[in-house]
């Protein structure tokens, strides 16, 4: 009779904690954004799906492909951007032996998106590439102002020096999020969608990957700015109706100022502001007065053809006046201006 009492005592006890511990699971909140990741030998093409697969040696080139089932990348992972941030989603390489993590075997880096992948479902990046086909941006930055274009893996295979084995590599496409009032939310709270594959790797393959690992940096900044046509902005010119800022002086200008640049065409962006604006000191005294407009140039350096802008002003030289109109910066900075085929430069 007393083991009777003490059992359903007991039951009494621990069944409202159950239900409590059931209750919370059904509330908690999952991250999971609705979608796959596939991997290939060959590169994924635009929406066209290669024979995936989930097994590699590392003697071949491996690619991946994120495709989520609805909606924008942007609008899926929660996406924050303005003038000062790029848009990026972030991947986190895991590498696994016999069930467990092994030294070297985990990274976490940047990848830049384009307006295309931004807008669209699908995100095709690369894990192992070709060099020659490489086009995917990493970074350890988000501001991608340093540490660009290097390939996550390789790197962890040089660290690690990692002996003939068999591995599973788990990538997780993530975004770290932010709740209503802009603070860092839980990582358990961060949209991601996350795969895996199988890699049978062997040490006879590392000075090849090594050797890779260098070209690709080099071809991954190129490529993925990369445009295949000229944009818009230089079928559709702004008017240029100021003669401080005239056809003949910003073409004398830019040949002066941007002398390594061979200059193959240039136009002046539609601005619908004023069409300068005055730059003040920490007393509010004037210090450049730069014109609004945007120009655009194509031009070729080393053999190959670029596109991108510079902006322009004057210096405030006392008096109320203002010195001779320069370049006062270009577009490429920290990251690179667009290459483009020479033949299309029209």
């Amino acid at each position: 009779m007393r083991k009777l009492l003490f059992v359903i005592a007991l039951l009494v006890f621990i069944l409202p904690l159950q239900a409590k511990k059931n209750k919370h699971s059904k509330e908690k909140k999952t991250s999971i954004v609705e979608g796959m990741i596939l991997f290939s030998s060959n590169p994924f093409k635009g929406n066209t799906l290669n024979d995936s697969k989930n097994s590699f040696t590392s003697a071949e080139y491996i690619y991946a492909r994120l495709e989520i089932s609805s909606g924008t990348l942007k609008e899926a992972f929660k996406i924050k951007e303005d003038d000062k941030t790029k848009a990026f989603l972030k991947c986190k390489l895991t590498v696994m032996q016999n069930g467990e993590v092994i030294r070297y075997g985990s990274s976490r880096d940047h990848i830049l998106l384009n307006e295309e992948s931004k807008n669209g479902n699908i995100l095709n990046f690369d894990i192992l590439p070709d060099p020659v086909k490489a086009n995917t941006l990493y970074s350890m930055l988000d501001d991608f102002s340093a540490g660009i274009g290097f390939n996550p893996i390789s790197g962890l295979i040089k660290n690690g020096q990692w002996p003939d084995g068999n591995y599973k590599v788990k990538v997780n496409i993530y975004y770290e999020s932010v709740n209503a009032y802009g603070a860092l939310q839980d990582e358990e709270k961060w949209p991601f969608v996350e795969g895996e594959f199988d890699l049978r790797f062997k040490e006879d393959d590392a000075p090849k990957i090594m050797e890779n690992s260098k070209l690709i940096t080099e071809n991954s900044i190129e490529n993925a700015f990369h445009i295949d046509n000229m944009p818009p902005v230089f079928s559709k010119p702004g008017p240029l109706t100021d003669p401080n800022a005239s056809s003949i002086k910003i073409a004398a200008i830019l040949k002066r100022d941007l002398p390594q640049r061979q200059i193959l065409k240039w136009v002046a962006e539609k601005y619908d502001g004023p069409t300068w604006h005055i730059a003040t000191d920490e007393y509010n005294l004037p210090k450049y007065k730069y014109f609004n407009p945007h120009i655009w140039m194509a031009y070729k350096i080393n053999g190959k053809c670029y596109v991108g802008y510079a902006t322009l002003r004057q210096p405030y030289t006392g008096g109320g006046t203002y010195g001779q109109l320069q370049v006062a910066f270009t577009s490429a900075g920290s990251l690179p201006d667009h290459g483009i085929d020479c033949n299309k430069v029209k």
